[in-house]
């Protein structure tokens, strides 16, 4: 069969999922190709759709003074143009199958034109809860193209129900972990490009200094200007997943791909929101007890060392981690999607 794979040109959405996902349909002898923007041109399996830009830059942001940024999460125009673009060249590849992820609505208005089966990968499931009136939104682009809603064929969900429900769930699988510091801390691969005059992550290395256990910090690309603590390692990049795997406390963004990675690993988080579903994310660690929200307005140092080193040293935290992460265990193996896909068209 042939698969065509959806995705907006965000490394942190195709990457850790649908990447892996093409090279399991490949593994099982499908054809499987990934429609996305430009600016991932260069990642395996990827068609370029050329009307689909890069996310523009935000507005100048500082979380430590303004809090949390509020980034617009649909744009009809962005959808118009995907659904238009994987229409192009769906017409002369003719899939049998395409599979969205949540943040990209193209391909499914794109499934529901051509009349074939679609299916959702859901990276970000309270991205939805973001945007007001998304239904509403997502018909009024369904209308220009003259078509209606169509359920899909599997929603695929990365973390246990106890997380998010969803039609069915799956474990995206690990590499072998690494040894490392006991404290692993990222605002994401983005950080450098949301928040490029921020001293939040300043801040947070002074307050892994205070803790004064063994840290890493992901910095990101660029010269460090902040504080050199002997006890934390910088780095532009960290193979993070692996290292989780050892860690006893995830300092992150609440980004879901980096949460996903730490219920998988058992880790307990401090969860620092900076934008888009990162809130609700943090208050979700926070909820099922595996973890901490703080708020990075006018956050300091001292502040932040003491909620490091609360979770760093209370067992409840560290026991929800752990019955997470049993959880991801009993889910079925990612690289099972493509059965599940073949059975539901």
């Amino acid at each position: 069969m042939r698969f065509l794979l959806t995705s907006l040109p965000i490394g942190s959405h195709l990457l850790p999922t649908m990447l892996p996902l093409a090279r399991a349909l490949h593994a099982r002898g499908h054809e499987a190709v990934i429609a996305t923007g430009p600016a991932l041109a260069h990642v395996e399996h990827t068609v370029v759709m050329p009307d689909v830009p890069a996310p523009a830059a935000p507005p100048p942001w500082r979380p430590e003074r303004d809090g949390v940024l509020e980034v617009p999460l649909f744009s009809g125009p962005l959808v118009v143009a995907f659904a238009a673009n994987v229409l192009d060249f769906a017409r002369t590849w003719r899939p049998d199958v395409i599979v969205r992820e949540t943040s990209e609505h193209g391909g499914q208005i794109a499934a529901e034109v051509l009349g074939i089966p679609h299916a959702l990968v859901d990276i970000a499931p309270f991205v939805p809860l973001e945007i007001p009136l998304l239904d509403e939104l997502v018909d009024k682009v369904r209308a220009r193209f003259g078509v209606r809603a169509a359920e899909p064929a599997l929603v695929a969900g990365l973390t246990p129900p106890s997380w998010h429900p969803a039609q069915h769930h799956f474990r995206v699988p690990i590499e072998e972990p690494l040894e490392g510091p006991e404290i692993v801390a990222s605002f994401g691969t983005h950080a450098r490009w949301l928040m490029p005059d921020s001293t939040l992550p300043h801040v947070l290395v002074e307050a892994l200094g205070q803790v004064g256990v063994s840290a890493v910090i992901a910095t990101g690309p660029g010269e460090w200007t902040g504080p050199r603590p002997a006890n934390v390692a910088l780095a532009e990049v960290i193979p993070q997943q692996r290292l989780l795997g050892s860690a006893k406390v995830f300092v992150t963004h609440a980004g879901y791909g980096g949460v996903r990675e730490a219920l998988t690993a058992g880790v307990p988080m401090v969860a620092l929101p900076l934008c888009a579903d990162q809130p609700r994310n943090a208050d979700r660690v926070q909820e099922l007890g595996a973890g901490v929200r703080v708020d990075v307005k006018e956050l300091t140092a001292g502040v932040l060392a003491e909620k490091i080193e609360h979770v760093l040293n209370t067992k409840t935290c560290h026991d929800a981690a752990a019955n997470l992460a049993a959880q991801m265990i009993e889910l079925e193996d990612f690289r099972n999607i493509p059965d599940h896909l073949v059975s539901a068209v």
